[in-house]
């Protein structure tokens, strides 16, 4: 349950990130990728705390 949780806030952050970017029109596959390793980081850490 608290995984379902974190991973669908995590999928939030990724798109809200790609919507910002796109609509700003700086989406590149730099910021696109620092998006997501810092989506993927923050969870090995959280469930790391967790469990």
């Amino acid at each position: 349950m608290i995984l379902q949780i974190l991973i669908i806030g995590i999928l939030i952050y990724l798109l809200w990130a790609i919507t910002h970017h796109k609509r700003d029109k700086s989406l590149t596959l730099p910021i696109l990728l620092e998006y997501l390793l810092t989506a993927v980081l923050s969870l090995i850490l959280i469930t790391g705390v967790i469990f």
